[in-house]
């Protein structure tokens, strides 16, 4: 048997290094990926943190008859949304649409937009309510409720029943169905 010449000795030391090369490019090129599912996982988390709260804030309130009338049902959701702020006092933006998580949403809606046609984007803007959100706030009731797009809906993390998708000027906004609250909000989303 022959020893390795200098031929196989870089053979063996160019397909090391092939392996080391590859093993270091494979972690590199799964932790945007990783980074954001630890994102939406944070984000979820966040929810969850808010429901808790919300829970809490809400836990004495007895539910509805379900032959309330209007009155009743406004002054029901104007209570709750009221029980909310208090519980969540002090709370800014981007406590739930965080820094991290910003980006996912962002390029989800970003890519939604892009799709649409000139006269669809110009349809979906004409339809959007037109206020600066602001946390704990309610959502203004002189504005129709616009449909969330729901291929895009496909695309951002599922939300618990009592909490929606909503787009108001520029902005994504959580939003509570039942408080008719805006729990926080991203702008510059277009």
């Amino acid at each position: 048997m022959r020893p390795f010449g200098r031929r196989h000795a870089r053979v063996v030391i160019v397909s090391g290094l092939w392996l080391t090369v590859g093993l270091a490019i494979t972690p590199a090129s799964q932790a945007p990926a990783n980074r954001q599912a630890a994102a939406v996982a944070q984000f979820n988390k966040n929810v969850q943190t808010y429901l808790d709260v919300r829970q809490k804030a809400v836990s004495s309130f007895q539910p509805l008859k379900e032959d309330a009338d209007p009155k009743a049902i406004s002054d029901r959701e104007k209570a709750l949304g009221d029980a909310i702020r208090t519980a969540r006092a002090g709370v800014g933006p981007g406590n739930i649409f965080t820094r991290d998580v910003a980006p996912v949403f962002r390029t989800a809606v970003k890519a939604d937009y892009r799709r649409r046609t000139a006269k669809g984007r110009q349809m979906m803007m004409d339809e959007l309510p037109h206020f600066r959100p602001v946390v704990n706030q309610s959502d203004p009731s002189d504005w129709p409720l616009q449909t969330f797009p729901a291929p895009l809906l496909q695309l951002l993390p599922k939300l618990p029943p009592d909490l929606e998708y909503r787009f108001v000027s520029d902005a994504l906004i959580l939003r509570d169905v039942k408080a008719n609250l805006v729990v926080d909000f991203m702008l510059d989303v277009f």
